[in-house]
């Protein structure tokens, strides 16, 4: 059996099965995602087991345009040690931090914090706030989707994570005006009077990390928050995001303007000097498999190659 048959979902069509594999032959013998970390900047993707696929694709491409930042992946829970073995061939001198690490490492730091405690526990996708930040070593953090790529060296970002830390935005913020879901508006009717940036996506996101982080800010508001919202598994990690850019106050937050949108490309409007697409693999797509066939030319695209994959 070829070294892509078990990393490459099936299951479609026979047409998109070869697509699919065609595409994942590209993306093994596409070169390791080379980083040097030399930016102070960490690149931080909470990843399942089912989306390692996705995120090499991820790695991959922001390896060919910002090389300069570390990346570092957290465990859902569901990756396997083939799946660790797979990642770190790949990117090598990628830091993946496994749940149990991560909980042991976490629940003593949340010690204070008991309704932040409780929604980490009960809702894998807080730790794309809480763990990102807890456990970071750098100064700088960007909290990245596994179904992000890039398609140009990203300029704006080089320069924020060189300026010193007073000079400099606390949050940057992919937009995510002009379509729904748009779950960080469930704050205002429940919040009144409290800031929080609208619009904005997680998915992609650049913060301080002294500058923006505060347990003790989120623990007041998710205590000021109904338990439905509160343990909401879709938007709480969106709303606390959200509401820690609101905190940061206006003068030091900014939305990274259209290149840096999220959302399919074909949402999108046709700009040449877009820098990532977030695809969401996770919003309408049940399966990795989708998005290889029906996104293989963008894939194909931020891997470097032409922008067709192979579908024959």
């Amino acid at each position: 059996m070829s070294q892509h048959h078990d990393l490459t979902p099936t299951g479609g069509t026979a047409s998109g099965n070869r697509a699919a594999a065609a595409l994942t032959r590209q993306l093994l013998t596409a070169p390791a995602a080379s980083f040097t970390g030399g930016s102070d900047t960490e690149v931080h993707t909470l990843v399942s087991s089912d989306h390692v696929p996705l995120y090499l694709f991820a790695a991959k491409s922001l390896a060919r345009h910002w090389p300069e930042v570390s990346p570092v992946v957290h465990d859902d829970g569901t990756l396997t040690a083939r799946d660790r073995s797979r990642l770190l061939r790949h990117v090598p001198g990628l830091r993946v931090i496994g749940r149990r690490e991560a909980d042991e490492r976490i629940e003593p730091l949340l010690a204070g914090y008991p309704q932040l405690a409780a929604v980490r526990r009960g809702n894998v996708r807080i730790l794309q706030l809480v763990d990102y930040f807890l456990l970071s070593r750098s100064r700088s953090v960007v909290s990245m989707d596994s179904d992000v790529v890039f398609l140009a060296r990203p300029d704006r970002l080089v320069h924020w994570a060189a300026a010193p830390s007073a000079e400099r935005a606390t949050f940057l913020y992919s937009p995510e005006e002009g379509w729904e879901p748009q779950g960080v508006h469930w704050i205002a009717d429940r919040l009144p009077g409290v800031p929080y940036v609208p619009y904005m996506c997680c998915g992609f996101a650049c913060a301080d990390v002294a500058g923006f982080f505060d347990p003790a800010y989120l623990e007041e508001m998710l205590t000021r928050l109904p338990p439905e919202i509160r343990f909401a598994p879709r938007y709480v990690t969106q709303m606390s995001y959200s509401l820690l850019g609101g905190k940061a106050g206006e003068a030091r937050v900014a939305g990274l303007g259209e290149p840096y949108r999220s959302g399919r490309l074909e949402w999108l409007p046709r700009i040449d000097d877009r820098v990532i697409c977030h695809y969401f693999a996770s919003h309408e797509r049940a399966t990795t498999y989708d998005n290889l066939v029906e996104e293989r030319d963008l894939l194909s695209r931020a891997l470097g190659g032409d922008t067709t994959a192979d579908a024959g």
